[in-house]
């Protein structure tokens, strides 16, 4: 039995905060790390996907992963992985724009610009020659000629020996108005060229080349073919830093120009702010979820009250990892030496049984929330108790869970005053009045866009979808579970939550319990009509619901359909 209070124990639970994020993970080490290898079979297709998931669900570290895969594979399958985290092009967009389409199309150059600057970097590793000279087979010479004619068009150059790249291409002003008119945009976005002459000859390489749409397309899809790629696999990181309205036209744009070609699409985003498309009169204006791409979710996978072994060996497998890629020793001891995975008591090394039901409900299923969670609860084991104690207790769960909501989503909550208003109305009816934290709410208000907002913040956890009401048959609700870290943030005062937070706050086993745990209506409307969101129907006198997407498209009413006025509302 590990023992917990040991130096080398206690230093590497303090280095396990370095593999935390994707970003901090060392590359070549994402396999090694990543926990559930069957996710990755999930995303190993030549479909385009968008792959949702909260933040802290393991999106970036999925993707960099499968690259992993991928490139470990290439020589055999010839799929060649190219990894673009959005958030790095976003800061080249100039802050005076406001214009969506603009926006996105100014992302999609530069997209495209990335994938040109990869496949152009990883040339010998693409043909298999070490040495980047003509005096290579005469078939990777003819074709690092051919791309090197191809790229011209791109603003490349090439010595014989490597490819530079000259300067930036770039869409004309002409080709601009041409792409915003085709997105069917009212007012065609302003786009500067900075008194520069727009240039056709594509053989001068001194200043800015202006290309089409249409060419650029073109030149980039012939890549793969020519350089017998089966498939380029695009990942795509951070979608949702995108504005919300330009996401559309960007995914339109990638529609244009890839979706015939050998270049996949992987999307990672989160749900609630993402909008891939949209259905118009005469066609679907976008990425289409079932047509041009698939949906894959990583929420919901892990929840305890519904799969209790699955999410008990993810996060065993998961934990084993992290702690075994800083001390090998302790990977000696417990890797069963038949599966070469971790044995599956290495997590009750670290917790008492309810202890671990705990951390397994209140990390709900987020890989990073778990993490952080027993790094915040292991030191709470050390300053709370003495060396008699062998293991993490609820105790310390329940104090790093506090801990936790302060350091990463207390602010977030706290900007928003009427989606706090929200959460401290959930918590004083389902906390305090029924001493629960899991409920029931109607399907009907599952998008609710505060109640989105805090699935979107971890703070409320959607746990299942689908569930009966043993008092309202025929109605379809979802299971949701409040983050108890959240309690101390809003204006309950201390001593009513202070029993209920560590002892008698009852956590549960299965759904059965709450059965009678609700909120219906009534609830929605007067919160609505409290904060200004909603103003009563003429007609059926129930409040509207003024960011129901019935009121916002067509001025109907949401609970009787009948048509209403444009009323003001208090913001």
């Amino acid at each position: 039995m590990l023992n917990l209070h040991e130096d080398t124990i206690q230093n590497t639970i303090q280095e396990l905060s370095n593999v935390i994020r994707a970003e901090h993970i060392e590359k070549g080490n994402f396999l090694d790390l990543y926990a559930g290898r069957d996710t990755i079979k999930n995303i190993s297709n030549i479909q385009s996907q968008v792959i949702f998931g909260r933040r802290g669900t393991g999106k970036t570290h999925l993707l960099k992963a499968y690259q992993e895969l991928l490139v470990t594979g290439f020589s055999e399958d010839k799929k060649l992985p190219i990894y673009i985290d959005l958030r790095r092009l976003l800061p080249l967009i100039p802050t005076s724009n406001n214009d969506p389409a603009l926006f996105g199309i100014l992302i999609f150059k530069y997209i495209v610009q990335e994938i040109i600057d990869i496949l152009v970097l990883n040339i010998k590793f693409i043909l298999d020659i070490n040495h980047f000279e003509f005096a290579t087979g005469s078939t990777e010479a003819e074709k690092i000629n051919w791309l090197a004619n191809k790229l011209k068009a791109l603003n490349y150059s090439f010595d014989g020996k490597e490819f530079k790249k000259i300067d930036e291409f770039k869409l004309n002003q002409e080709e601009i108005n041409k792409l915003a008119s085709s997105l069917s945009i009212s007012q065609s976005p302003e786009f500067s060229v900075n008194g520069e002459r727009q240039i056709t000859d594509i053989t001068e390489t001194t200043r800015t080349l202006y290309m089409s749409f249409a060419d650029i397309s073109k030149d980039v899809s012939d890549i793969p073919e020519e350089l017998d790629i089966k498939r380029v696999i695009v990942l795509l990181d951070e979608w949702s830093e995108i504005p919300l309205e330009s996401q559309p036209f960007l995914a339109e744009l990638l529609k244009r120009a890839f979706i015939t070609s050998k270049y996949s699409f992987k999307i990672a985003a989160i749900p609630f702010r993402t909008r891939l498309g949209y259905s118009t009169e005469s066609k679907f204006f976008g990425l289409e979820e079932g047509g041009d791409i698939f949906g894959f979710s990583l929420d919901n996978r892990l929840v305890y009250e519904v799969n209790r072994q699955p999410t008990r060996d993810f996060f065993n497998e998961l934990l084993f990892k992290h702690v075994t890629s800083i001390n090998l020793d302790i990977k000696d001891i417990y890797m069963d030496p038949n599966t070469k995975k971790a044995t599956s008591g290495f997590i009750n090394e670290f917790f008492a049984t309810q202890a671990l039901r705990e951390i397994l409900i209140a990390s709900a299923g987020v890989p990073r929330d778990f993490m952080n969670l027993f790094i915040n609860s292991y030191d709470k084991f050390l300053l709370n108790t003495s060396s008699s104690n062998k293991r993490i207790g609820v105790k310390h769960i329940r104090l790093a869970t506090l801990d936790w909501y302060k350091a990463d989503k207390k602010g977030r909550v706290d900007s928003s005053f009427h989606a706090k208003q929200f959460l401290e109305k959930v918590v004083n009816e389902i906390v305090l009045k029924k001493q629960k934290t899991h409920f029931l709410i109607a399907e009907k208000h599952a998008n609710n866009q505060y109640l989105q907002e805090f699935i979107d913040l971890r703070v409320i956890h959607l746990r299942k979808s689908g569930y009966s009401h043993q008092d309202n048959k025929g109605v379809s609700y979802n299971v949701y579970s409040i983050d108890y870290g959240c309690y101390t943030s809003i204006n309950i005062t201390q001593s009513s939550l202070d029993s209920a937070l560590l002892g008698d706050l009852n956590t549960i086993d299965n759904f059965r319990d709450i059965r009678r745990v609700s909120l219906e209506d009534s609830f929605f409307n007067e919160y609505l009509l409290q904060v200004g969101d909603a103003f009563n129907c003429t007609h059926c006198k129930k409040p509207i619901d003024v960011n129901h997407l019935v009121y916002k498209k067509r001025k109907l009413c949401n609970h009787c359909y009948e048509p209403v006025e444009e009323q003001a509302v208090l913001t």
